[in-house]
């Protein structure tokens, strides 16, 4: 018998879908046994719905497409939260198939029964709730794509049990219902006054006497990384990127973009805040990318390039928005500018203030063994700011962390879906000792996909960031000071990954180098100091003071 859940596994893959992320409930076995049954399509299953929607999260940013996961609902779904508002938050393709209450059920407070629609009203572009199977397989496309429409973001589509397991009837399934018509974007402010924005743009970047690009991470969206280096080498604008922008210009050689923002360094951001003109290109001016909304400083005038249809127009006096993908606004701009190019200020090489050894060591020794698609992964807290600050990468090489949520427990998961969009890479993945004991369970997911990542797990016992903002900017004690120290190398070592101990990474760089040679899973558990100050706990740390 074909069932509902073949024919929908049929349609993923015809959409284009290779693999699938997840984790099982008694009410989402269907669709197990139908991508078993389905030989164009790999499942990859998680050891939490969380871990497994991260994985799926990370993989859609890595791959450029849209992702697919899923989990039981009610039991399973809520788990799956965290990953859908980092894809909300990101602008991240993400599809989350879930299982809803069985039509049949006769009253409520059945297991597992939750309103998808109510729980996830704030974290999805829509839910999908599909009681039937007419129209079902018109749902799985609208969902698809409205996944990858501007600005992309995560769907959830809620399939009732007794449906997924009923006989297909493909006449059914491909009738068109008004059940997968896509909701219409909230209307939008319109843009002051007559002239183009790309005009104005133009006008504002060529009499600024100091002007600066910042690269957000939408530049690493198909088309937009040439377009963005055509745009810098023909005018010599100085560039920066925010945390996830990093990596879509080369970052290897003497005039490097730098990050700037929370996780940038001091000396790149007091040059954004002193430039008169500043120009956002695939960034969603959240907080880390504009150093706390520091940005626009008082007389700035700001530039942002953006398709999401919801952003509202800008005050013509303080800035313009181009309502365009990255690569047709940097184009409408080019033309604009014409001939002209910067002859202002630029810069200076002088970095920002952090420990000079330990991670940073350590970061140095990734930086000299990255390979061309390696994959650096860094989870929220001290490590994104060690990789956003000394991390070096060229094209196609990529840094992901969560840009949409701050959540640790990101990236062990992260890594995993990392992995499996680029098999051929490396995965080097930064975590603490706080996040990896909230995905401690990926772990035994890379070991049994044999996957190349390397972790090092940045070991103080402590939530340190947290304990230095409740030290300096509250003026209270450290709120992990009592936490027990937890063995990582006998856990990692129990679940059957190669595990090294370090505690000078300077001293140990050719060791680290020939552990994490070997093709495969390692972990590398680092002992740093409480007193080891990041990069973006330097920033947080002078604006305490």
């Amino acid at each position: 018998m074909t069932t509902v859940a073949d024919e929908i596994a049929r349609r993923l893959s015809q959409r284009g879908v290779t693999h699938v992320f997840g984790y099982p409930g008694e009410t989402s076995l269907s669709l197990y046994a139908a991508f078993q049954r389905n030989d164009s399509l790999t499942h990859v299953v998680g050891r939490c719905p969380r871990g497994a929607a991260y994985a799926a999260e990370a993989y859609a940013r890595v791959s450029g497409g849209v992702a697919v996961c899923d989990a039981p609902g009610g039991i399973g779904s809520p788990y799956a939260t965290p990953a859908l508002l980092e894809a909300y938050n990101s602008g991240t393709p993400l599809v989350l198939i879930t299982s809803g209450p069985s039509k049949s059920t006769p009253r409520p407070w059945a297991t597992g029964q939750v309103e998808h629609a109510r729980l996830f009203d704030s974290v999805a572009k829509h839910v999908y709730v599909v009681r039937e199977q007419r129209g079902a397989l018109g749902v799985v496309d609208a969902a698809l794509a409205l996944a990858e429409r501007p600005r992309r973001g995560p769907v959830v589509v809620e399939i009732a049990p007794d449906v997924l397991e009923a006989e297909a009837d493909p006449k059914l399934l491909d009738e068109l219902t008004a059940a997968s018509a896509a909701p219409e974007p909230a209307g939008t402010a319109a843009e002051a006054g007559g002239e183009h924005p790309a005009a104005r743009a133009a006008e504002a970047v060529g009499r600024g006497a100091s002007v600066a690009l910042i690269a957000g991470g939408g530049c690493h969206a198909a088309g937009a990384a040439e377009a963005l280096r055509e745009f810098v080498d023909r005018f010599g604008i100085p560039v920066f990127t925010t945390l996830n922008g990093k990596g879509v210009l080369s970052e290897v050689g003497t005039d490097l973009p730098r990050v700037v923002g929370s996780k940038g360094d001091t000396p790149a951001n007091e040059y954004i805040s002193g430039c008169e003109v500043v120009l956002y290109a695939g960034s969603k001016l959240g907080d880390k990318s504009t150093n706390q909304y520091a940005w626009p400083s008082p007389g700035q005038f700001l530039v942002r390039i953006d398709n999401d249809p919801q952003i509202d127009a800008a005050d013509p006096a303080s800035g313009c928005l181009l309502r365009e993908d990255v690569a047709g606004g940097l184009k409408l701009l080019s033309d604009e500018l014409g001939e002209w190019s910067y002859r202002g200020p630029r810069p200076s090489a002088t970095a920002g203030d952090w420990s000079k050894s330990g991670t940073a060591s350590l970061v140095a020794t990734v930086n000299a063994e990255l390979s061309d698609r390696d994959v650096c992964v860094g989870e929220a807290s001290v490590a994104s700011g060690w990789f956003g600050a000394l991390l070096r990468l060229a094209p196609p090489q990529r840094l992901i962390t969560p840009r949409g949520t701050g959540s640790l427990g990101y990236a062990i998961p992260a890594s995993v879906g990392a992995a499996v969009a680029r098999p051929d890479a490396t995965v080097w993945s930064l975590v603490g000792d706080g996040g990896l004991t909230m995905s401690i369970g990926e772990l035994e997911t890379i070991v049994r996909l044999g996957l190349n990542v390397k972790i090092t797990v940045l070991d103080n016992g402590r939530l340190n960031l947290i304990d230095q903002h409740a030290i300096h900017r509250h003026g209270a004690a450290a709120v992990s000071r009592d936490f027990h120290r937890i063995d990582w190398p006998t856990i990692c070592a129990a679940i059957g990954l190669p595990v090294m101990a370090c505690d000078d990474p300077d001293r140990d760089a050719s060791e680290i180098a020939s552990f994490f040679s070997r093709r495969g899973p390692a972990v590398l558990v680092l002992d740093t100091s409480v007193d080891e100050v990041s990069p973006d706990m330097a920033i947080a740390i002078r604006k305490a003071h």
